[in-house]
């Protein structure tokens, strides 16, 4: 590793449930100054930190006395010469120019809570805080190779969100939704490593084809002995003897059904594409469709593995050679298969597949997180938006709201409905949609510009009650006045903001 320097670092140890803290030195780099200059990094590599990371501070957290480490930040944190993260011994005399550092407006600004910019406190609300921030700055910083997308984005993006709403000595009283008690929460709910994860998966997969195949030898059995004890007349032995001679047929049939049914599982629930394919690698040679599941699992592990038009091709292929149209799993897997595609280049078929899936209620019945309701609905509506049908749109948005609990996403269909409904000149809903969202998450600032926005564009509206409305976000959330979208609004309605007044020119 390139400039490494020694840092006197924390050697964290446990034993017995207890941990136990020392000093050490060792060669590394600072995780900013190792990120700086890694314009891009493995996935798995990045995860890998930010586990550590959580490791790290869960560790420190349970030595005596239950200490907070108050500085948390990726200035805080070493790379070491092992790989791995390491908290700076921040108490160690060697450390004391990177301590002034921390001590930075720039860094302060950054990574501590605002009504603790001059390190008063010390507190775990403050620490879950920085974890928030480190973790944003970590994904804004490198660019992952593969990129981080679907379940793992959208579990990364609640925690840091939820880090961001910590409040100070709230974090050891109830069970807020909106509050961590402990890095060990965080640490829980983080995405699980790919392998240990996919472990896991397969073994209670190869649990449940285990029971599935002893079922079907046992049923095998079955009709072998059953087959045995007829023995009335010479057309009852002989149709005897044709079973016979078919149960193995059958049993392979048995077999490939089931291999069949397991692949599905990995492509569907599991979205462990890497072994749908190696499955439907296995059954390609006897099954066409199934041969079409191996390149559509290859399309949805690597995205540029066939063009679109070729995507596109293959999923009309599939769809032709359905064989049972009331199975929900196909239409599922080929509408998977037509997220790939561009924006707005399979709009109908997209509509068309999701439609028809509604139709199909069984699925839903075992969809009790509704995570393949929402996935369809997320689909739809950005089907809709792009072939311009916003009333279709705002009723999956809506729907979407009905089951969506994560604050940050909600704050997203807040605001894709406010807009939605401004866009079809229904501007009382527009504001009322706002008002909500506003009301609900009251610390959103995505919603309170978009409210600035739509208060700022009505012509009917006094410039100075556009004024007061700035004048009281900002001195509720400070933080607005550096939001790349506020900012625009200050050139495009010649926004003028001094102290604690404000200005709207037109």
């Amino acid at each position: 590793m390139e400039h490494q320097t020694e840092y006197d670092i924390l050697k964290l140890v446990e034993n017995q449930g207890r941990c136990y803290v020392s000093s050490d030195c060792m060669p590394g780099m600072l995780l900013a100054t190792c990120l700086k200059y890694r314009p891009s990094l493995p996935r798995d590599q990045l995860l890998a930190w930010m586990r550590q990371i959580l490791q790290e501070l869960e560790k420190f957290h349970r030595c005596r006395g239950n200490p907070c480490y108050q500085y948390v930040n990726p200035y805080s944190m070493v790379v070491g010469d092992d790989g791995k993260i390491h908290l700076l011994d921040l108490s160690s005399a060697g450390q004391q120019d990177l301590r002034k550092k921390l001590q930075r407006r720039s860094i302060r600004e950054s990574f501590l809570m605002p009504d603790n910019q001059h390190c008063q406190r010390m507190s775990l609300a403050d620490d879950i805080y920085g974890i928030g921030r480190t973790f944003q700055y970590m994904l804004a910083a490198v660019e992952a190779v593969p990129p981080i997308k679907g379940n793992t984005k959208r579990k990364l993006q609640k925690i840091i969100f939820r880090c961001l709403c910590q409040t100070p000595g709230q974090e050891t009283g109830g069970r807020s939704k909106k509050q961590y008690h402990s890095v060990h929460e965080i640490s829980e709910q983080f995405p699980k490593d790919r392998q240990e994860h996919k472990k896991t998966k397969k073994v209670i997969v190869a649990a449940a084809a285990a029971l599935a195949l002893l079922a079907v030898i046992a049923a095998g059995k079955r009709t072998f002995f059953s087959q045995e004890t007829i023995s009335d007349g010479a057309e009852t032995e002989n149709a005897g003897a044709r079973e016979r001679i078919s149960a193995p047929e059958k049993d392979r049939d048995r077999e490939d059904s089931l291999k069949f049914d397991m692949a599905m599982l990995y492509f569907l629930e599991l979205e462990d594409y890497g072994e749908s394919r190696r499955l439907f690698r296995e059954m390609a040679g006897s099954d066409l469709l199934a041969a079409d599941y191996e390149k559509l699992s290859a399309c949805m592990e690597d995205a540029d593995h066939m063009e679109e038009s070729q995507i596109k091709s293959l999923l009309a292929g599939m769809q032709e050679r359905i064989p049972d149209r009331s199975d929900y799993r196909y239409c599922l897997s080929i509408l998977r298969g037509y997220s790939l595609l561009g924006k707005g280049s399979a709009n109908e078929e997209i509509i068309r597949l999701g439609t028809k899936l509604f139709s199909l209620q069984d699925w839903t019945e075992s969809d009790s997180d509704h995570e393949k309701e929402k996935e369809v609905r997320w689909m739809l509506a950005g089907a809709f938006e792009t072939a311009e049908d916003p009333e279709q749109a705002v009723e999956q948005y809506g729907s979407i709201l009905e089951l969506e609990e994560d604050e940050g996403i909600r704050e997203q269909i807040y605001s894709r409905l406010t807009a939605l409904h401004g866009e079809m000149g229904d501007t009382a809903s527009a504001w009322e949609l706002c008002r909500q969202g506003l009301k609900e998450l009251p610390d959103s600032r995505l919603l309170r510009i978009q409210y600035i926005r739509m208060q700022c564009a009505n012509p009917e509206t006094d410039r100075q009650i556009c004024a007061q409305t700035i004048q009281e976000f900002l001195q509720e959330i400070p933080e607005i006045a550096e939001e790349p979208e506020f900012i625009k609004l200050k050139e495009e309605y010649e926004i003028k903001v001094e102290g604690e007044e404000v200005w709207v020119g037109k």
